[in-house]
């Protein structure tokens, strides 16, 4: 059985659409080949990371990192414990996340992190996060308020919380796809891929001024490689359907999270 269920509402959608998305791919980046390399984790980590007690909200996105998470334990014949949950009292660490409010509504997301950890449904937190998804923002999207509305819920949190390390996490990003539907969208002022990353970028690049790296997951900055720039957007070898993540994606931003969650 797997460590991870996926997520009944996008799989579906999301492999078809994954077909279509990475025969663009394909096309858009042939006699083009982007450098990365692998993030190394270290068995010492991984270990590390595994005694800690994690409270993760989440969606998709979330989904595509905790499977990056349980294949990096087991390619090194170790095992990271995984509980889908609200709440937990028996003090045993493992990662024990659930999916966060709904999507479109990154307000609701804050408010309902907010009511689960402000309710002491988890005892002996090392850490807590929430993740708003890159479906929260578009064009329209009031990005500051809602970064404004998010950095005071963590500092509220972390002040009610002095044990457990809060941690802010970016919004993740889109590809850009391009082609002529991109361009009829910008004719007509409709949101494209280009305008609603800059929505998530703005959210983003306040939460990057208002922690430290100990307690920022930055979801964009690893996805993107043109982080810091005035454009981020998602790395297309790290995508299937534009958004979601794929195997290397998946491992990539899982280390990152191993990593983070093992730090003090």
């Amino acid at each position: 059985m797997p460590v991870l269920r996926q997520h009944k509402l996008w799989s579906a959608g999301a492999s078809i659409f994954g077909l279509l998305f990475g025969a663009l791919t394909m096309l858009s980046t042939l006699g083009h080949t982007q450098e990365n390399t692998m993030p190394s984790v270290s068995k010492a980590e991984i270990e590390a990371a595994a005694k800690r007690r994690v409270v993760f909200a989440h969606q998709s996105v979330g989904w595509n990192i905790l499977e990056g998470v349980s294949k990096i334990a087991k390619d090194n014949g170790a095992a990271i414990r995984m509980v889908e949950g609200r709440s937990d009292s028996s003090g045993n660490p493992g990662i024990y996340h659930f999916a966060v409010g709904g999507n479109g509504d990154p307000l609701g997301k804050i408010g309902d992190f907010d009511r689960t950890l402000g309710a002491r449904s988890f005892d002996n937190v090392d850490v807590a996060l929430v993740k708003l998804c890159y479906v929260d923002f578009n064009t329209n999207s009031d990005a500051q308020a809602i970064a404004k509305t998010y950095v005071s819920t963590i500092k509220k949190l972390q002040e009610a919380n002095p044990a457990t390390r809060v941690i802010a996490v970016t919004a993740p990003l889109t590809a850009i796809r391009g082609g002529p539907k991109e361009w009829v969208k910008q004719a007509l002022g409709r949101s494209t891929d280009s305008a609603d990353n800059a929505k998530r970028k703005e959210f983003n690049d306040y939460l990057r001024k208002q922690f430290d790296s100990s307690h920022l997951f930055d979801i964009a900055k690893l996805e993107s490689a043109t982080a810091g720039t005035e454009t981020e957007s998602l790395r297309l070898e790290i995508t299937n359907d534009g958004g979601h993540l794929n195997d290397k994606g998946q491992r990539e931003i899982g280390a990152a999270f191993i990593r983070l969650v093992a730090g003090n």
